[in-house]
């Protein structure tokens, strides 16, 4: 019988074929023997039933070839293999344990292994501890010839095939031998061709130049005379394609200081093809003006067809167009079938970067992918972003809205080309169906799933890191990753990526910061101010001239202020006064606030003191009068005649000078919120 492992959920299931059941060789019930045999199973005690082997056993047979001149040589290959921590497999490259040991193998170390004789024979020891038997081996016999077992490889100076396009030189090492050692010769005398697409080199090691991105296959021939034995290996050198950048951007390009605005890193992969899958073309588009453009294929097998959904990949419209919303996208595929990639619709933005006013120029295309694996939804639903552009014709536009390029989901399922050849026609049409508006297509491209291509036909490298960076190299997180800049000026940030093939690219986005206005509030009056006077509020530049272009909105505690539109506020309740003051020209704003507080100045006049110069009330003194500043005073005593008189009363307190204990009048007079006000009364001076 013969036996086919099967594995379902881990659970190994061996089923039965018909197979002579002489061809199952068990270690223990071949024990001792020399079995000469070029076919067949070799197994633990557990046999062809896939049992596990038992407890301490140690049991050991030789395989030989029974083939004397074809096929002298002698192999096994582990199918399955699994033994228990302590449990070991003894093989040995001869007829008994003398002849040198080739693996001592417990665990799983020699699943899916081949092990190569010598030389005619292999010998086996297998032993196991008092417990936890495992499941044990199969391997596969067979015999082989001498250059059967002869090999070569290729190995470069940085253990890869796949290089950056800077590379510019490769250098190459040839190794060749026998699986199982070589049976005479030491190797001195290979000799070693290289084939680099016509190009031929000698030599165990060779260097080769390389300057743009592609796959270019080679071939290695190694003869070794001695043994007349040849053996060959084809390598494929890949340079890596330079991905596209169109999809990165910040998400505007003219911001104000403090603003946060969004860096969208976006590195597109480009493919590289030997056969073509790119259409290069200018068309003009409008309405009644359809672009209609096939691409051949007929490097596939006749039978290959699209399967499943995912067999399909992506294809990609390379295009500028006044407004997308005006624009649908068909791609039909050779039966005949088709998938509407993008309708008509809702627009307002551009596609790419068109020539508005002329159409006679052809604008920039940013490319638009619908993809099995898109990043974005479906264009319709998509938003727009804001740029500006020089177009072709040296037109400057300001703040434009645009679509960014992308893998988008297409507007119908790609289930659609189920079905479809992948040889044969496929045919891409852009109609423009809206009048008054118009582009032009620069190009469309289509491919399939890669395991439908060889790799010297077609590789896309993959991007495995991206960063971004700003202006002094600092790392900053996230993609898309969240900026604002305290000051004005121009900032350039980079977007890094790495690729598989240890490629690093990178592209730099600008953004030009504008100044937030910058002024101050000023109050008339020293806060806090006295219960119930007012301040007049005062917005005043610290540049002088930038408030030409401003204008101001006056809020109270957050809430605007209606009709409060001037650079200047009276204030009296004591709130919060803030006022939003916006750059016409640039449309920046900043917020300037200042609180206004109140005290109590009412005047406090004693009605006598003492000075006696013991420091306690030896002065008249008129407590808030430093609110009041030049306040005037005028003293009489009792006959009317004048004697103490001061301009300026605060700090300058009347001590009695020399006149007697009695009774007085002061005349008091001081403004207050620009009205001139006089109080006056009675002082005794008790001493």
């Amino acid at each position: 019988m013969r036996y086919i492992l099967i594995t379902f959920l881990g659970v190994f299931t061996w089923l039965s074929t018909a197979f002579s059941q002489d061809l199952v060789f068990p270690i223990n019930i071949h024990d001792g023997q020399l079995v000469e045999t070029c076919s067949g199973f070799f197994t633990d005690s557990g046999g062809d039933n896939h049992n596990s082997y038992g407890n301490n056993e140690d049991f050991s047979v030789t395989f030989r070839s029974d083939s004397d001149e074809q096929n002298p040589y002698i192999k096994v290959r582990f199918i399955f293999f699994e033994l228990e921590e302590g449990d070991y497999l003894y093989i040995y490259d001869g007829e008994d344990a003398s002849a040198p040991l080739l693996h001592q193998a417990s665990g799983q170390q020699l699943n899916n292994l081949e092990i190569w004789a010598s030389g005619a024979a292999l010998h086996f020891r297998f032993t196991s501890s008092p417990s936890n038997a495992g499941l044990g081996w199969w391997a596969e016999i067979s015999c082989f010839s001498l250059c059967n077992a002869f090999y070569a490889d290729v190995t470069t100076d940085s253990d890869t095939f796949d290089f950056c396009p800077d590379v510019q030189s490769v250098s190459f090492f040839a190794t060749a031998g026998y699986f199982g050692g070589a049976p005479q010769g030491d190797g001195s005398g290979y000799v070693f061709e290289w084939n680099f697409e016509g190009e031929i080199q000698q030599g165990a090691t060779v260097n080769q130049a390389y300057n743009a991105p592609g796959a270019y296959p080679f071939r290695l021939s190694v003869t070794d005379p001695l043994n007349n034995c040849t053996a060959d290996t084809l390598k494929t050198v890949r340079l890596a394609t330079i991905p596209t950048f169109d999809a990165t951007l910040a998400s505007a390009d003219t911001v104000c200081a403090r603003e946060t605005f969004t860096l969208i890193g976006g590195a597109l992969p480009v493919t590289w093809t030997g056969f073509p899958t790119v259409v290069d073309t200018v068309a003009f588009i409008t309405q009644g003006q359809e672009f209609s453009s096939v691409l051949e294929f007929d490097v596939f097998p006749q039978e290959d067809q699209l399967t499943v959904r995912e067999d399909f990949d992506r294809v990609c419209v390379n295009i500028e167009h006044v407004d997308f919303g005006h624009v649908a996208f068909e791609l039909e595929c050779p039966n005949g079938s088709s998938v509407l990639l993008k309708d008509v619709g809702l627009g307002g933005a551009h596609l790419g970067e068109p020539v508005v006013l002329r159409d006679d120029i052809a604008g920039i295309g940013y490319e638009y992918c619908f993809s099995t694996l898109p990043q974005l939804g479906a264009m319709h639903e998509t938003s727009f972003q804001f740029h500006e552009y020089i177009d072709q014709s040296g037109d400057f536009y300001f703040n434009q809205p645009y679509m960014p390029a992308g893998n988008y989901t297409p507007d119908e399922s790609f289930e659609a080309l189920v079905g479809c050849p992948l040889n044969g026609s496929w045919r891409l049409r852009v109609t423009d169906e809206i009048t008054g508006t118009s582009g032009h297509v620069t190009g469309w491209s289509l491919f399939f799933n890669d395991r439908f291509y060889p790799d010297s036909l077609i590789f896309t490298p993959e991007i495995i890191d991206e960063q971004w960076y700003d202006g002094n190299n600092n790392a900053i997180t996230g993609n898309p990753a969240s900026k604002s800049e305290e000051d004005e000026g121009e900032y350039f940030y980079t977007y890094r990526v790495t690729d598989n093939f240890g490629c690093q690219w990178d592209t730099v986005v600008r953004v030009y910061v504008q100044p937030l206005p910058r002024a101050e509030i000023l109050s008339d009056l020293e806060i806090p101010v006295c219960e119930g006077d007012s301040t007049l509020f005062s917005v005043v530049p610290l540049n002088v001239g930038d408030e030409l272009d401003w204008i101001y909105q006056w809020m109270v505690d957050g809430a605007e202020l209606e009709g409060r539109i001037t650079d200047t506020l009276m204030a009296k309740e004591p709130r919060n006064y803030m006022v939003r003051v916006t750059d016409t020209i640039t449309g920046c704003f900043e917020f300037f606030d200042l609180t206004l507080s109140t005290q109590n100045c009412d005047l406090t006049i004693p009605n006598v003191f003492t000075p006696n110069n013991d420091g306690i009330n030896d002065y008249f003194e008129i407590i808030n009068l430093e609110h009041y500043p030049g306040s005037t005073i005028v003293i009489y005593n009792r006959h009317g005649r004048k004697v103490f008189e001061h301009n300026d009363y605060y700090g300058n307190w009347w001590g009695g000078g020399n006149q007697p204990d009695g009774t007085y009048y002061y005349v008091l007079t001081y403004i207050r919120q620009g009205e001139r006000k006089q109080t006056q009364g009675v002082i005794t001076i008790v001493r």
